[in-house]
């Protein structure tokens, strides 16, 4: 966290020297962690999510999960803001979190809620993960205002009807109790 924080500009503009000194770390400290600066912003979202959007349909349910998990990363949205406005090298939205996210859901629908994964399964979670991704990364890029429940409830209205039921812990929400046109 320490060299998350000592991040005050764009990853483009700010040196790896530069990221050690505000940290107060040496050159192999922070080579031992990240293997460059643009893996910082990816480090940290990766952190985040094992705590919330990772037990989405292990442990909670769709609610809840993305409710603390924007709260989480709300704690952090100003190193965002700052780190990724600009960053052109390595564009935040195109690096491993989506891939993660993609792997993290399958793991869900295939260990915990025994769902068998066809050919429509798969391109539901492929693509939803990349939008999922490039939603959360605008909004932290964003001076929207953060109200965690409007952007809870916002996400949600992304989610693909199949993959939201099969994830689903708990009562089904309103929405899914619409009938299928």
């Amino acid at each position: 966290m320490k060299i998350l924080h000592a991040v005050n500009q764009s990853l483009d503009r700010i040196t790896i020297s530069e990221i050690c000194e505000n940290a107060g770390i040496s050159r192999q400290t922070f080579y031992r962690h990240f293997k460059s600066k643009y893996d910082i912003p990816s480090w940290h979202t990766i952190f985040c999510r094992q705590f919330y959007l990772n037990e989405i349909g292990r442990s909670i349910n769709w609610e809840t999960g993305y409710y603390h998990h924007l709260r989480l990363i709300t704690e952090e949205r100003d190193f965002y803001r700052k780190s990724i406005q600009y960053t052109i090298n390595e564009p935040f939205g195109q690096t491993v979190v989506p891939e993660s996210r993609k792997n993290i859901i399958l793991e869900t629908l295939i260990h915990y809620r025994k769902i068998p994964i066809d050919h429509n399964m798969r391109f539901i979670v492929e693509t939803f993960s990349k939008l999922e991704c490039e939603v959360l990364n605008d909004w932290m890029r964003s001076d929207r205002e953060t109200n965690l429940a409007q952007w809870t409830d916002d996400l949600l209205s992304i989610v693909p009807d199949r993959l939201y039921r099969a994830m689903q812990i708990g009562p089904l929400r309103e929405r899914d109790e619409r009938p299928k046109s």
